[in-house]
C-alpha cells in the first residue's frame, strides 16, 4: 500500500508545535472508502496541520482533511528525532503482545534479575536465527528474557514449518531448539496440537516480514540479528510505548 511514497521533504509540510490540531473531520471515513476499499480501523490527529493518521490492521498512512491526499511513509518530528509513526505502531504491537499466551513460547529466561523481555519470531532454516540464538545465552545473563515464537517464511505446510512443529511438539522444548540451531540435527518427528501456525498469523498480524524479528514488551520491533551488547543497549535506549 504505497509502500514506495515518501511522507517529508516531497509533500512539502511543515511541523509546528504551534499550530493548533484539528479534530478528525466526522466523514473523512467514508471518504477514503473507495480508494481502499473499507473505512480505517482508526484515525486520529497528528502534530501536523490538515494531515490525519489513518490505520489499516499493521499499516498507517497519512491523509489530508478532505482523503484528497494520501501518504505513505514515517512521519519523523525533526526538532525531537522521534519517529511518530514508529511509536504509533510500537502502542498497537504493546496491546497485542500482552495477550501472548506465554506458554506457546519456547522460553529462554534471563538469570538473576529480569530487566527486559523480547519476543523473537524464527525460523529454524534461517541462518540468521542461527546465529542469534548463539546469542541467547549472553543475553540471559544480561538480564534479557528471550521468548521464541514461530515464523516460517515460506509459510504453513513448509519444511520449517515442520520442523518448528516438531521443536514445539517436542517433550523438552528448550533441548529441541537447542539441538536443531546449535548442532544443525534433526529432532524426532512428532505429531500434536502446536502453535506454529497461529504464531506465524501473529507474525503477520505484527508486520513481521523476515527473520529474526524481535519484538519488546512495549511493542518496539527490531528485525535483522544483532549481537548480544548491541541487542542490550537499544533495548536500554528504547522509548516507551504510551
Amino acid at each position: 500500500m504505497f509502500k514506495k511514497m515518501i511522507l517529508g521533504a516531497a509533500i512539502g509540510l511543515t511541523l509546528a508545535s504551534s499550530w493548533a490540531i484539528a479534530e478528525v473531520p466526522a466523514d473523512l471515513g467514508e471518504k477514503m472508502k473507495p480508494l481502499f476499499g473499507g473505512a480505517p480501523d482508526s484515525l486520529k490527529e497528528t502534530p501536523v496541520a490538515g494531515v490525519f493518521e489513518a490505520k489499516f490492521g499493521g499499516e498507517i498512512v497519512y491523509v489530508s482533511a478532505d482523503a484528497r491526499y494520501v501518504f505513505a511513509g514515517e512521519l519523523i518530528d525533526a526538532q525531537t528525532k522521534t519517529n511518530l509513526t514508529e511509536l504509533a505502531m510500537s502502542a498497537e504491537r504493546k496491546e497485542i503482545v500482552k495477550k501472548i499466551d506465554v506458554s506457546k513460547t519456547i522460553e529462554f529466561k534471563a538469570k538473576g534479575d529480569e530487566k527486559h523481555v523480547i519476543y523473537a519470531f524464527t525460523d529454524v532454516d534461517c541462518p540468521f536465527c542461527v546465529k542469534l540464538h548463539k546469542e541467547v545465552p549472553a543475553l540471559n545473563e544480561k538480564g534479557v528474557t528471550v521468548r521464541y515464537l514461530a515464523y516460517p517464511r515460506a509459510g504453513v505446510g513448509s519444511p520449517a514449518y515442520k520442523k518448528m512443529a516438531n521443536i514445539w511438539c517436542a517433550d523438552d522444548k528448550q533441548a529441541a531448539m537447542n539441538q536443531v540451531k546449535n548442532e544443525g540435527k534433526e529432532i524426532t518427528s512428532k505429531e500434536c496440537a502446536n502453535p506454529v501456525a497461529e504464531q506465524f498469523e501473529l507474525g503477520q498480524k505484527l508486520g513481521v516480514n523476515g527473520t529474526p524479528a524481535l519484538v519488546t514488551a512495549d511493542g518496539m520491533m527490531i528485525p535483522g540479528f544483532r549481537p548480544a551488547d548491541q541487542l542490550v543497549q537499544m533495548l536500554e535506549k528504547a522509548p516507551k510505548a504510551n
